[in-house]
């Protein structure tokens, strides 16, 4: 059992669904949604992830079209500003190297390969430039961007069930746990507690001790909220060395409490 969540795109999905199919594999269509950066309302950097949805379904396509067109065009302008600090970054190979809808981390990719004398990792082009809180930070806003709300609402009409993704890295929201209670008014359906904090920025390196005091407080929050929990690797392949598919997933006992919500 498999959910495939590329960020603000379903691109992926019928040729994950034709892979399942084949090797036996069930795959839940789903998504990770990028959401916008709202300070007033303590809401940074929040993704929301829309497992169950149809994907298909004419009003999450038109609005995904928006979200990739904005993404592309912010992508460009990013890599235009890591020019001006003259590193060497063609818009063109970080386009090709996405394949698809660029990401941060495909800017990063090429910066690496390009520049070796400049970065020593994928992690060091983020820490000196593209993360938000760099000495050098290339960040640009998008010109168009979903409010987690919005997120939210795009899932349920496309049938499918949102759910806020690893709670424990939001280090720019002031009151996580208060946005949550919030967002669980406003609607979110389940809370992503298995996550693979170790070894993803902000937890990097985490004692096993340390990841599970953060699962269990998120896990009774999910509990005070009424909201399922979930679990999820973050698999990125090679750009997150360590992390295995599968890995801080569900248990089958898990899976079995909530497989209803998701695939009704």
């Amino acid at each position: 059992m498999l959910a495939l969540t590329d960020h603000d795109s379903v691109l992926g999905v019928d040729e994950a669904l034709r892979a399942g199919e084949r090797l036996g594999v069930t795959i839940i269509p789903a998504l990770e949604f990028s959401t916008r950066d709202e300070p007033d309302r303590d809401m940074r950097d929040v993704n929301i992830l829309g497992y169950g949805v149809d994907h298909r379904d004419p009003g999450l396509q038109a609005a995904l079209q928006r979200v990739i067109e904005s993404r592309i065009e912010q992508k460009i302008r990013q890599v235009e500003r890591l020019q001006r600090y003259g590193i060497d970054v063609p818009v063109d190979e970080v386009l090709a190297e996405a394949g698809g809808v660029p990401g941060r981390v495909h800017i990063a990719r090429v910066a690496l390969r390009r520049n070796p004398h400049k970065f020593s990792s994928i992690d060091d082009v983020f820490a000196q430039y593209l993360s938000t809180s760099a000495p050098n930070s290339t960040y640009v806003p998008r010109a168009f961007s979903l409010r987690v709300e919005d997120a939210i609402e795009l899932t349920h009409r496309a049938g499918g069930v949102a759910v806020l993704a690893h709670p424990g890295v939001y280090r720019r929201i002031r009151d996580v746990d208060g946005m949550v209670r919030r967002l669980a008014g406003a609607g979110l359906d389940g809370l992503e507690i298995n996550y693979t904090y170790a070894q993803n920025r902000g937890h990097k390196g985490a004692s096993p001790e340390a990841v599970a005091a953060l699962i269990a407080r998120f896990d009774a929050l999910a509990d005070t909220c009424g909201l399922i929990k979930t679990g999820g690797s973050d698999y990125h392949g090679a750009t997150k060395p360590g992390i295995a598919i599968g890995q801080a997933g569900l248990t089958w006992a898990q899976w079995e409490a909530i497989r209803g919500v998701i695939l009704e």
